[in-house]
């Protein structure tokens, strides 16, 4: 009887210990470890939003900031997430002190109603407003037990109707007011140096996947394939996607390209082919005025208009060369 007592008082007092760190974690906003199999933010796919909350962003604030706003509060989940969408290090601590005094510090303007990409600012609590549509906000936010959990960092997306956050003393907060963070795009490119055109498409580095896209304005242009040029160079373009380790010949507006690990090769000279035929390039573009011989790896060809004529036979003078062509190959005399 003395064993089982003992053994009683002892898991009482583990129960004990779990609930009294628990209700300190949503209390002071320290929360949880990262463990391989979390499944993340609660909510992931709402309204087409995916957010990883182990990310880079996300990490690096962890580690830097007190257990006051640490994993899973509600500054360490806006701050890492602004970083995420504007690419700026930001580390927000009182929300109501940050909108009065230091967001303006960033180039971050008041509103007075929520915008799409900012935040709502609470006198103890801010949220991330995703998505406005109408009356109806789609929003991201930390230290939520009520809408999360331990095993989503009690972090969460879901949907809101603006008087809800407005009116309603929001966890119990009484609202401050609205933030523009001045991102026009869920996945900004990383660099400012956008083409003067505002209708060409160029190439950049996404701030929020770290991928590289094709991008018109400040969004990833999903609907454009071909070539598309960026700081490092002209790179294969398809739905949007750089696609690295690719090689052909593409097209865009400007011509053909030779392609090599999925960027524009300038240097390269020679005969390539695609599902089209045989190509002569000149200095990484097909050469559609070129009519003569050219050679490759394979051997030298009769080439006319840029392309391998496989019909052309007989004998052909090129640069003072004599040579004897059957079906598109050509020997020298």
């Amino acid at each position: 009887m003395t064993s089982i007592m003992a053994r009683s008082r002892k898991t009482v007092a583990a129960m004990l210990l779990v609930g009294s760190l628990l209700l300190l974690s949503i209390a002071g906003g320290i929360v949880y470890t990262l463990a391989g199999n979390n499944p993340g933010i609660a909510g992931n796919g709402t309204d087409g939003l995916t957010i990883d909350i182990y990310g880079a962003a996300y990490q690096n604030l962890a580690k830097r900031t007190s257990n006051a706003y640490g994993r899973g509060g509600c500054t360490w989940y806006a701050g890492a997430r602004a970083s995420e969408l504007t690419g700026m290090d930001l580390g927000l601590h009182s929300p109501k002190n940050w909108y009065n005094n230091v967001a303006q510090t960033y180039g971050f303007t008041k509103s007075s109603k929520p915008v799409s990409k900012g935040f709502a600012i609470f006198s103890n609590h801010m949220v991330v407003v995703e998505r406005v549509n109408g009356d109806t906000l789609t929003i991201s936010e930390g230290s939520n037990p009520g809408a999360s959990d331990a095993a989503h960092g009690y972090c969460a997306i879901r949907k809101v109707t603006r008087n809800a956050l407005e009116h309603n003393n929001y966890k119990g907060q009484s609202f401050l007011g609205y933030l523009d963070l001045k991102v026009s795009s869920d996945n900004a490119p990383t660099y400012d140096s956008k083409p003067a055109d505002p209708n060409a498409v160029y190439v950049a580095q996404g701030r929020v996947d770290r991928q590289w896209h094709a991008y018109l304005g400040d969004n990833v242009a999903t609907n454009y394939t071909g070539i598309a040029c960026g700081k490092l160079g002209w790179w294969r373009v398809v739905n949007g996607d750089v696609c690295f380790g690719v090689e052909g010949i593409y097209q865009n507006e400007l011509g053909w390209w030779y392609v090599n690990d999925g960027k524009v090769d300038f240097s390269h000279n020679g005969v390539e082919n695609n599902v089209h035929g045989w190509w002569k390039i000149t200095n990484g573009a097909v050469d559609f005025g070129f009519r003569g011989i050219a050679a490759n790896e394979h051997g030298s060809w009769y080439l006319k208009n840029g392309k391998v004529d496989f019909t052309k036979s007989g004998t052909f003078v090129f640069d003072g060369n004599t040579y004897r062509v059957e079906n598109g190959a050509a020997t020298l005399l």
